[in-house]
């Protein structure tokens, strides 16, 4: 194994004309030379995924053990932006990036913390993309979601940005949004057509492969090796979870993989050995967290408000600019308005990751309360009864804890109902998951606590095929709900409202 002879197995993705999607193509070699320049982009976010915590400072430890200190141009970390306010004793993540650079030699002017200096690190990797030419390409390493990066993007020279490409193995790290407005990989692919883009294989492998490990004990190496600073590492590792995957992209980038995209926990250990990482340049200290910064929060205004009337919402559901593969149809009967929308991803029968094809609308609430919500959709000549079913909502402008959660929800028609051939109806449930599914249970109906004021309700596309009409929310007690009959309430546009004088 030899960081300067890459040789292995990928997907590349090229993107060759604006709006088409990357098709998938096969190469032997990964084109990282050690002249190349290498920038990550990671997460860590307090109440986000603490994989990070100890996948940065593996992925330092592997850079400084090839000696590839120098080439490491940009580091960003905690890159939940808009997310929320961290304070010292809660920034894992500041441990673990600091502390690997001040331990293994990297330049501290090259790292930065998202969550403290957002606009310093868009500028800073925006600089580092902007000297990316033919000879000398920026490849840059995606471990968390890719909004920062879009903004560096967006920033940078239009000539430059050809030169970058994106390194990726995971749908997570492509298409999450920490807040729903965010951009990901669909929108960079739109912003930049001709940005290259290498897509491995998922690094959190089984059966051995892979970097996720299934206890800390995996990696009791780490904490037994003669040299102390990967005994630091180990214990960086234990305050996260024992999963370093986002470490794979950066060892199979400098060719440490060998033959094969994915490299072990059993290879990492044979490949460190049993020496010590040779220090370069002065000894540091980890310097002290910074104060938490409250983040700036600006919510989409989008273009329409939906006004609530008496404790009524009814919202066609095409009444909003979409994205990504939703479309309006006209092809089933019995909706109302100028059509139904209908989730079309490539292969009709895929089920899409959190956030695609992000739709948002704005209601205003004048009668605070308990709402009921329910979709009136169709999952009409689906396969199965289980396909082309639900959907991703949510209510709110944060779909991580503690602020907000996404929800599967879906149309809860029974099997005698999908086997007669039922188009529109209102069966609506939520499919929950993980805590929410512990305190609301597997099945739950829709139903939220508004205050008055504007509130911002989300719907994304997961099922492949999945149709919806209409949108009721109905405050308790109120009647009508689930009315086919029910006519739509007020839209007003965004520059209606500035106009209107302030109540």
């Amino acid at each position: 194994m030899n960081a300067t002879k890459p040789h292995s197995t990928l997907w590349i993705a090229v993107v060759a004309l604006a709006g088409i999607q990357a098709v998938p193509a096969s190469a032997e070699e990964s084109p990282w030379t050690r002249d190349n320049r290498i920038a990550i982009s990671a997460d860590g976010n307090p109440h986000a995924d603490a994989d990070d915590v100890g996948a940065t400072p593996l992925t330092m430890a592997v850079m400084a053990k090839a000696g590839l200190q120098d080439n490491l141009v940009h580091f960003d970390f905690n890159n939940f932006l808009e997310y929320e306010r961290i304070d010292p004793e809660e920034n894992r993540m500041w441990q673990s990036a600091m502390g690997a650079q001040a331990r293994f030699g990297f330049d501290r002017n090259r790292f930065f913390d998202a969550a403290i200096q957002p606009n310093r690190a868009i500028e800073h990797l925006t600089g580092v993309i902007n000297e990316s030419t033919a000879k000398d390409p920026l490849y840059l390493i995606a471990a968390g979601p890719m909004e920062l990066i879009y903004r560096a993007l967006e920033a940078a020279d239009a000539d430059a940005r050809k030169h970058v490409t994106i390194v990726s193995h995971h749908d997570y790290n492509e298409y999450f949004k920490p807040r729903l407005w965010h951009r990901n990989w669909n929108d960079i692919q739109r912003l930049v057509p001709d940005i290259g883009y290498l897509r491995i294989k998922d690094q959190n492998g089984s059966k051995g492969q892979g970097l996720k490990g299934s206890s800390n004990d995996d990696f009791q190496w780490l904490k037994h090796h003669a040299d102390s600073k990967l005994n630091w590492v180990y214990d960086r590792i234990a305050a996260g979870k024992p999963d370093v995957s986002d470490a794979g992209m950066l060892t199979w980038l400098i060719g440490i993989n060998g033959t094969d995209t994915v490299v072990s926990i059993a290879e990492m250990k044979d490949w460190f050995g049993t020496d010590s990482i040779s220090n370069t340049g002065d000894p540091q200290t980890t310097p002290d967290a910074p104060a938490g910064v409250a983040p700036d929060v600006v919510p989409p205004q989008g273009q329409s408000i939906f006004k609530e009337v008496d404790g009524k919402l009814v919202i066609e559901a095409e009444s909003v600019p979409l994205t990504d593969d939703w479309v309006v149809e006209t092809s089933e009967s019995d909706f109302s308005g100028d059509g139904y929308i209908r989730w079309m991803p490539s292969w009709i029968h895929k089920i899409s990751h959190q956030h695609q094809g992000v739709l948002m609308y704005r209601l205003r609430i004048t009668h605070p309360g308990e709402y009921r919500m329910a979709l009136r959709s169709s999952h009409k000549g689906a396969p199965e009864r289980d396909k082309w079913n639900d959907c991703w909502t949510l209510m709110g402008l944060n779909p991580v804890h503690p602020y907000g959660i996404t929800r599967k929800t879906y149309h809860a028609i029974n099997q005698e109902s999908f086997d007669s051939g039922t188009g529109f109806t209102w069966h609506t449930t939520h499919d929950n998951y993980g805590s929410v599914a512990k305190s609301d249970g597997h099945f739950s109906t829709p139903v939220y606590q508004l205050d008055k004021g504007d509130h911002y309700f989300w719907i994304c596309g997961r099922s492949g095929g999945y149709r919806i009409d209409k949108i009721h929310f109905f405050k308790q007690g109120v009647d009508g709900f689930k009315d086919d009959a029910e006519p739509v309430t007020p839209i007003i546009s965004v520059d209606q409202d500035r106009d209107e004088p302030q109540r």
